[in-house]
């Protein structure tokens, strides 16, 4: 609807002929189309609003993946590179102790080279070998306590392992140089194993005796122990075959001497006095290979003891009863009290 403005002459207020402005409304000259278009025009522009807003609250599948798509994405990127910082990190520590450890070996390794071109240059895993300049005042007339006090035995007392074949090796290099160089091992039995037990068998590339070492079933000492059944009457050690016999007291001193502290101290332990003939001198004696363990096999129980010799001069050893397969060779130490007799030889106690 429109307004036409006119003006006529009329009576004002005051009763003059005064003109004044009239405002009266004035038809419209399209008709009424002009009103249903226009209400046309109003609903189609809500639609037109309608459909915009729904259009920008409708959500948007491929817009909100690409977000979580690009979270994901960065999530994964951070853990990688905190993943390569910490294999970057323990790859450095790595290179840094392997560097330390190499230096530390080298520097051991070249301990223990010069120690061996001063002595006997017997490779060994457990001390540098003791040298001339350390031995200790008055060696030369050490008793067999004495020279245990000096390499401090008592804290090996409860070695189990028995010894390798390279520290077999270094024992007998060491007895070698300096009290017999013609004894050798065998070359069928290695010392691991003991010696050439059975003739017959040695023919065969076999003939170890009945027993091997190692460390009892509740970890008190190392021992042997038998490796098959055997019947009572049975030979089951031979010392002829197997033990070495020291000329003198000054021999067996230079030998322990010759070892480190510990294969020093596993010699002393498997040391022991025997006479050969009745009446005849004592002899120090020992063993280098499992046999010497025997000596660690005493028992103060006769009614344990399984294995004796024929007597106290002899080198046999028999079985006093039937022994099953497993079970440790004990001897009876009352019998053969002579073994540890040091006094009545020149090494004296």
């Amino acid at each position: 609807m429109s307004m036409r403005v006119s003006w006529r002459q009329g009576q004002g207020p005051n009763g003059n002929g005064r003109k004044v402005w009239r405002v009266k409304p004035s038809r419209c000259r399209c008709g009424a189309n002009h009103y249903e278009n226009k209400d046309k025009d109003k609903v189609k522009d809500k639609d037109d609003v309608k459909e915009k807003n729904k259009k920008y609250l409708e959500p948007l599948p491929l817009y909100n993946n690409a977000i979580i798509s690009s979270s994901v994405f960065t999530f994964i990127r951070i853990m990688s590179i905190f993943a390569l910082a910490v294999l970057v990190g323990g790859f450095i520590v790595y290179i840094k102790n392997r560097f330390s450890s190499a230096s530390a070996a080298a520097a051991v390794a070249a301990a223990d080279h010069s120690s061996a071109s001063a002595q006997t240059k017997v490779e060994t895993a457990y001390a540098s070998i003791v040298t001339d300049q350390e031995l200790p005042q008055g060696w030369q007339t050490f008793g067999f306590r004495q020279i245990r006090k000096h390499f401090k035995c008592d804290m090996f007392d409860r070695v189990l392992k028995p010894p390798s074949m390279k520290k077999w090796q270094m024992i007998l290099d060491a007895y070698n140089k300096e009290v017999d160089s013609s004894y050798k091992f065998d070359q069928i039995v290695p010392p691991t194993a003991g010696y050439v037990f059975d003739e017959v068998g040695h023919q065969y590339g076999e003939g170890n005796p009945p027993f091997s070492a190692r460390s009892t079933t509740m970890g008190t000492h190392r021992g042997l122990f038998a490796t098959w059944d055997i019947r009572k009457g049975e030979v089951i050690h031979n010392g002829s075959a197997s033990d070495v016999v020291f000329p003198d007291a000054m021999a067996y001193r230079r030998f322990v001497f010759a070892l480190p502290q510990r294969a020093a101290c596993d010699m002393i332990d498997w040391t022991w006095t025997q006479r050969h003939e009745k009446d005849g001198p004592m002899k120090i004696m020992t063993a280098i290979n499992i046999s010497a363990m025997l000596s660690t096999g005493l028992t103060t129980d006769s009614d344990l003891a399984n294995v004796m010799p024929e007597s106290s001069t002899s080198q046999l050893y028999y079985a006093t009863r039937d022994i099953k397969f497993g079970d440790e060779i004990l001897t009876d130490a009352n019998f053969v009290g002579d073994r540890k007799n040091f006094a009545a030889t020149d090494l004296g106690i």
